[in-house]
């Protein structure tokens, strides 16, 4: 199939929105650089496994954003880039030049190629359906015209056996408003047609079908975390901790909850003194696969915070959750940004602090990626002592 200049043209838009919208960790300056550095490594697995089977775009996503936050990003953001190991600088030197590279230019081209044959088909189909109607549109004129012609046949009969009496402006055959109606309620609404000087809609339609690998989560994840945190929550004070774990049979396992110092108030947890965080879980060997909060007085949401705050882990690691519990209310919910809305939306936003976000179609969603397993018992690493 020939793809017109438009249809080329969508398909390069379409992947230079993905670089921009889905490509661009954001970067914590208190966040221990050598946190990217470690986590940067499930990235590149993921980015190899959906390359493996086929899922391109998320292939060419995570591709990209490991090949944007050092490249860019860190370079350009953290203030310790340059402590940087030089036998870590050039390891990711080394993938990025032998592997992320090269296989992102090659899903380049192929999503450009993809985008553009499915928006020239569109075309296609949207010119056929308005052919169609135009036929239609003509079939349904010729009734009208066969009766026109049968009123003049009338008429011209008329005029041959009678002899007109009265004025020649009376109507012999109008058809009546009742009936005028009927023909005209009978007929099929028109549908909108497809506006080709409207720039096509860029948000990506493949994401929603985004493969997630499963989260295991502990069955007592909720009543442990709520243990460590009931000094804070008697002050209604919120307490966060990192998700930890590890990779088995193609599945993420959480662990361990690390909860590091902090300073919290009602509405909002700063972690502090990342460094022992990351430490641990470096020399564990653990996943970081998200993080765990508490609402002391709320119910169970992700907040504009929440979300900002959020966003990191799920860049770095598509798996990554959000676990909020509140005990006021005795509820518990597992979340994950959307990937067609809530990743493009909350990464383009240079908002801070608590501020509204349109949420719909949502931002975020229920996991649907996770599992509760009874078996499964959660270690908690408490730092703030």
């Amino acid at each position: 199939m020939s793809l017109s200049n438009e249809s080329i043209k969508y398909g390069r838009d379409y992947v230079q929105s993905l670089l921009e919208n889905q490509c661009r960790i954001p970067i914590r300056s208190t966040t221990p650089i050598n946190f990217y550095y470690k986590t940067s490594d499930n990235l590149i697995d993921e980015a190899d496994y959906h390359y493996r089977n086929q899922f391109y775009e998320q292939s060419f996503i995570l591709y990209s954003r490991y090949i944007t936050l050092f490249v860019e990003e860190l370079k350009l953001h953290h203030p310790s880039y340059a402590t940087v190991s030089v036998n870590d600088r050039e390891r990711v030197k080394e993938i990025i030049r032998s592997k992320a590279f090269p296989r992102a230019e090659e899903l380049k081209l192929k999503l450009q190629d993809k985008y553009a044959r499915e928006h020239e088909a569109q075309l296609k189909a949207t010119q056929e359906e308005e052919n169609a109607k135009a036929l239609a549109a003509v079939a349904a004129s010729k009734p009208t015209t066969n009766i026109h012609n049968e009123n003049q046949q009338a008429f011209q009969q008329l005029k041959a056996n009678f002899t007109p009496t009265q004025p020649a402006h009376v109507a012999l055959f109008a058809i009546p408003a009742t009936d005028r109606n009927l023909l005209e309620n009978s007929k099929e609404p028109t549908k909108p047609t497809y506006d080709r000087a409207q720039k096509p809609v860029l948000n990506s339609t493949n994401s929603s079908m985004t493969i997630f690998r499963r989260i295991v989560v502990p069955n007592d994840i909720t009543q442990k975390f709520l243990q460590v945190a009931l000094r804070n929550t008697e002050r209604k004070i919120e307490t966060c901790g990192i998700l930890a774990g590890s990779k088995r049979d193609n599945q993420y396992i959480i662990t361990h909850i690390v909860v590091p110092k902090q300073n919290g108030g009602p509405d909002s947890c700063d972690t502090e003194k990342e460094e022992e965080m990351v430490e641990y879980i470096a020399t564990n060997d653990l996943i970081t696969l998200g993080w765990i909060h508490t609402h002391p007085t709320q119910t169970v949401f992700l907040s504009s915070v929440d979300l900002h705050t959020h966003l990191p882990y799920q860049m770095l690691m598509q798996e990554a959750v959000a676990i909020v519990i509140s005990p006021k209310y005795n509820e518990t919910a597992i979340f994950s940004l959307t990937p067609e809305t809530g990743i493009p939306v909350i990464s383009t936003c240079k908002k801070t602090g608590f501020h509204e976000h349109v949420n719909n179609p949502p931002l975020f969603l229920p996991a649907t990626h996770t599992m509760y397993d009874p078996g499964l018992q959660c270690k908690i690493v408490d730092l703030r002592a």
